[in-house]
């Protein structure tokens, strides 16, 4: 059996289980199926889910993450790291105080789905959920911040949302500690882009325990601190944990995940690269750093933010996050997807050479039957970069430009991507209705 990741980003983990000529390493008894990276052994499934939950406790239990714990909450997000950490949390810690907390961000074709896995998730191992519906609730989402400056950074104001939704829901569900799925791969990664940065306090901040700085603020704990992101997956795939498979349609090719592709190569020569890097990090530079004279470690001075009332530590007594939304307010039309209807209504009103529309269907399906006057683009110039993309289209930058495929979601990340580049495109949404 074959199984295959979608990350954001385009990184793809593929996992084939069969069993192997020989019995565990571990047992001795049971046949080999899988492998467990970080040791260069080959285990069965019991054996590899006994390795991975041992980790997971002994790092919880190493750094007293739960220690005065009274309630925690688990952010989920349908992907496999969250996964993996609420399922191996309440296997582990059966009477744990859990509450899995799902923010939608409203992000088309992609909240919902995950939103649906998560629930699933949960039902199956009896977790009490709360759903964050950010439109809802605030009026926004995600997706509109491509009318913004932070069109090319859409995961940076993601990070600046979520984390002001983590103290404020934490705050108000009575949570006082709240668990990420950060693993091995991602803390090692932007440890590295840090240094390279010179940002050295930052990399300080980067241990697995992130205690509060104001009263009443939740502690945040990464009890996947020791894991390596592969192991992550094999146990998702293992214990047939539901994940969401298709990867956020704004993943976004960071510093961070170009040097966990560096490495990747350094760890095929030493499959310990990623731990020894980690401890050279946490043993030596990190106490190294605040040994430094420069170096002063202070609360920051906290203040409520004069728009929303949340704490915050701004100087000019505005948070992070209102700033970024407040870019929105100033967004009169943040349309991304029309109705066949709207459609059909714009192009009635409009000069015929002042708009132009694409199928993205296979070239067959084109060809058997397509909106009149729809042009055929082959549906894997979507996985193109945005400087081929913007040569692609630049005849057709004075138009407004309509996509379409089968259900939406492929022709609504095109859209997307164009929208960062300054494209005029809008998607065809329900497009069954539109070829019919």
């Amino acid at each position: 059996m074959e199984i295959k990741y979608y990350k954001c980003g385009g990184e793809t983990f593929e996992l084939n289980l069969k069993p192997l000529p020989f019995k565990c390493k571990r047992c001795k008894e049971k046949e080999a199926l899988v492998e467990i990276p970080s040791q260069g052994i080959k285990v069965c499934p019991d054996c590899f889910n006994q390795f991975f939950e041992n980790r997971l406790k002994n790092t919880i239990e190493k750094y007293k993450m739960f220690r005065k714990a009274k309630k925690i909450g688990v952010f989920v997000s349908g992907g496999k790291d969250s996964a993996a950490l609420l399922f191996g949390l309440k296997k582990i810690f059966p009477d744990l105080s859990l509450k899995a907390i799902y923010l939608n961000l409203g992000i088309k074709y992609y909240s919902e789905l995950a939103e649906e896995t998560v629930k699933t998730l949960c039902q199956d191992i009896d977790v009490p959920l709360y759903v964050y519906n950010l439109p809802q609730e605030e009026g926004y989402c995600i997706d509109e911040f491509v009318h913004t400056m932070f069109k090319n950074k859409i995961c940076s104001v993601c990070g600046v949302i979520k984390r002001y939704l983590f103290s404020k829901i934490a705050k108000k569900l009575e949570i006082d500690v709240i668990a990420t799925g950060h693993h091995l791969d991602d803390t090692v990664s932007t440890m590295l882009t840090l240094f390279f940065q010179g940002d050295f306090e930052g990399i300080v901040k980067l241990g697995p325990v992130l205690p509060p700085i104001y009263l009443g603020q939740a502690t945040k704990v990464k009890p996947l601190y020791h894991t390596p992101e592969k192991e992550i997956f094999y146990y998702v795939a293992l214990n047939k944990i539901p994940i969401e498979r298709c990867g956020c349609p704004h993943g976004e090719i960071t510093p961070s995940k170009k040097n966990k592709k560096i490495l990747e190569i350094f760890e095929q020569e030493n499959r310990q690269f990623k731990y020894q890097l980690l401890s050279v990090f946490v043993k030596k530079l990190i106490p190294l750093l605040k040994t430094h004279p420069d170096y002063r470690f202070s609360l920051p001075e906290v203040k409520n933010c004069i728009k929303c009332g949340e704490i915050t530590t701004s100087a000019d007594e505005v948070c992070s996050r209102c700033k970024r939304v407040s870019l929105l307010e100033k967004i009169p039309d943040k349309t991304l997807e029309v109705t066949p209807e709207e459609f059909k209504k714009f192009i009635q009103t409009q000069p015929r050479e002042s708009w132009v529309v694409f199928d993205l269907r296979e070239k067959e399906d084109f060809e058997k039957g397509a909106f009149e006057g729809a042009l055929w683009i082959d549906p894997k110039i979507v996985d193109s970069s945005s400087r081929k993309l913007a040569k692609l289209f630049k005849a057709y930058r004075d138009k407004t430009l309509f996509f379409y495929c089968y259900t939406g979601r492929l022709s609504y990340l095109l859209t997307l991507k164009l929208r960062k580049i300054g494209i005029k495109a809008f998607n065809i949404g329900s497009p069954e209705k539109l070829i019919s």
